[in-house]
């Protein structure tokens, strides 16, 4: 026996490889010859063997889509990524995708951060005498670095290392110790120094780090505030226990588990939300009057796109809580009547079941009399007949009667309960959408506008900080109005609202206060950084020019600037802000004016 030899390919004649038909043909008839299972897989590969073509990958898209499904969305950076992705998935184009990734990856390329020799040269820096700077001066410049930064790490590095430079070209050239300075660069790339725990002002810096870093660990993990505490006790102690090596290292070890800790807490924090995300999902699936709730799934969707934030969640929640309580009575109410809708239905059946009874009584009584009547011999007997199959005639006809009034009764009844139900069901819906923003701009309405600046003023004076908030008034907008229409003016309001998003601080509340006129609220501001912003708005308006049927119109707006004084009534500011509004108008328009 000779071992069998695997099967080649062997056309019975030449095929055209340039004719798709001809290799198409060819691949099926190799299929049978081959007794290969006509699978996609096994026809592509196929094919391409008799074309002489390398075979296309295959575009993997549904484990892709479970991929991108993965990714986070935490904020509009992560949230915008994500969406490119799914796009690029959605067409099954591996550039873009490629370039997608690539892009993302990208960002994260950035060289990593010395911040510990930053903090020396900070420490250092700050301890050296300066011509010309204070501390009181320096405080004030770290400050408006600091304000500057917000969260971007390396933009704060970048500006601290321009501050030391410049204060270490005003140093002195010795220490307050008599040491001799060294320049910030210099010292990024000397090896690292021992801490200067012998320094009152960094010990003490360092024992107050260390009391927070203690009060704030208690809800990560108890042991990271007990080692907190025990170092701050050490670095109080005369002589300290520990020399400036061991309190360095056990410093690195804290900061280590805190950042476990906080990544474990970061990581509980997305689990959570994922959930509630999948449960808010659930839930629109699983209701059938979708509407009913499309008011909490709309702010659950901006909380999901936007970071997590104090002042959100608590707009959310006064938000949700309101509207909650109505939806619960309206549904109550809704309830009632379905009930009295059960119970008339209810009544109409056995009203139907009592006229069924008497009509089949009737039919038997009338066989009866049938029957009497077929065995009568004289006409008395046949008089008594009929007078029986009259009173039961009679008698059947007064029930029909009554039960014809009553099933109209009911039908009536029926009618309002079914009016009642739908009425309740467009309130309910209504009360849905009943989400504390301005329909035409998008912005906080007048309910929500106050609902936020009492709660900013009770934030601002519980912790001492400044509120400020800015009135502002479309100027001419009437001549808009009149010249253009009232679509045009709507549309106005749209374009102003969108440029005023696009330009204030994500803690910063923009509400619509009545037709042309809005309220800026800005937290952590002072009257004079209030109205800069303002001014900044106004510059940033000019340079956006609404389109009117193709006709560009210069939109402008006059405002006026309070800020809260101590133990006032919010609304004695508003009306400061809007008495500065108004000589803003009387100055010439298109002015920002601070209120007394």
């Amino acid at each position: 026996m000779f071992p069998k030899r695997a099967q080649t390919l062997r056309p019975k004649k030449m095929i055209d490889t340039t004719q798709p038909s001809d290799i198409a043909r060819e691949t099926l008839r190799q299929l049978a010859l081959r007794r290969i299972a006509p699978t996609p897989d096994n026809y592509r590969a196929l094919y391409h063997e008799i074309a002489g073509t390398p075979p296309d990958e295959v575009f993997p898209e549904r484990a892709l889509r479970q991929l991108a499904a993965a990714l986070p969305r935490h904020n509009r950076e992560a949230l915008r990524i994500a969406q490119d992705v799914e796009s690029a998935i959605g067409t099954g184009d591996w550039a873009a995708l490629r370039g997608v990734l690539v892009t993302a990856l990208s960002a994260t390329d950035s060289p990593e951060l010395n911040l510990g020799a930053l903090l020396r040269d900070l420490i250092t820096e700050w301890d050296r005498r300066h011509a010309g700077l204070t501390q009181a001066r320096k405080r004030e410049m770290l400050d408006r670095v600091l304000s500057a930064s917000g969260t971007q790490t390396e933009r704060l590095v970048e500006r601290l290392t321009g501050m030391l430079r410049s204060w270490s070209r005003n140093g002195d050239d010795e220490l307050p110790g008599g040491d001799a300075a060294t320049p910030p660069a210099a010292m990024a790339t000397a090896a690292p120094s021992p801490l200067p725990t012998t320094n009152p002002l960094f010990a003490e810096l360092l024992v107050l780090l260390l009391d927070g870093i203690a009060t704030h660990a208690q809800s990560l993990e108890p042991g990271i505030a007990d080692e907190a505490l025990a170092l701050a006790e050490a670095v109080r102690s005369t002589p300290p226990p520990l020399g400036p090596d061991q309190l360095l290292e056990r410093l690195q070890a804290l900061r280590a588990r805190l950042d476990w800790a906080t990544e474990d807490q970061q990581a509980v924090r997305e689990a959570l939300q994922r959930v509630l995300q999948l449960i808010l999902e659930n839930i629109s699936e699983l209701v059938v009057e979708d509407r009913w709730l499309h008011g909490q799934m709309v702010l659950m969707g901006e909380l999901f796109c936007r970071p997590l934030d104090v002042r959100l969640l608590g707009e959310l929640e006064v938000r949700l809580r309101d509207v909650i309580l109505r939806q619960t009575s309206l549904k109550h109410e809704l309830d009632d009547a379905q009930t009295r809708l059960k119970e008339m239905l209810k009544t109409f059946v056995d009203r139907l079941g009592e006229f069924a009874d008497s009509t089949g009584d009737y039919h038997a009584r009338i066989e009866e009399s049938a029957g009497r009547i077929a065995a009568a011999r004289d006409i008395a007997e046949l008089t008594d007949v009929i007078a029986d199959v009259m009173r039961e005639t009679r008698a059947v006809q007064e029930s029909t009667q009554r039960s014809r009034g009553e099933i109209e009764e009911l039908r009536q009844q029926a009618s309002h309960a079914n009016a009642e139900i739908a009425r309740l069901q467009a309130e309910l819906e209504q009360t849905s959408e009943l989400i504390r923003h301005d329909p035409l701009t998008g912005m906080l309405n007048r309910k929500g506008l106050d609902e936020a600046l009492s709660r900013e003023a009770a934030f601002a004076q519980r912790r001492g900080t400044p509120l400020c908030l800015g009135l502002l008034d479309v100027d001419n907008f009437k001549q808009i109005n009149d010249t253009h229409g009232h679509q045009t003016g709507d549309e106005a309001l749209q374009h102003l609202a969108t440029v005023i998003r696009e330009n204030v601080r994500p803690q910063d509340s923009v509400g619509r206060y009545g037709g042309e006129e809005f309220v800026v609220l800005l937290p952590d501001t002072a009257l004079d950084s209030a109205a800069a912003a303002l001014v900044r708005l106004q510059r940033a308006l000019t340079k956006r020019f609404f389109l009117a049927r193709q006709q560009k119109l210069l939109i402008t707006f006059s405002a006026g600037v309070a800020q809260l004084r101590p133990d006032e009534q919010p609304e004695h500011a508003v009306d400061r802000a809007d008495k500065a509004m108004y000589i803003a108008k009387r100055s010439g328009k298109n002015r920002v004016i601070s209120a007394p």
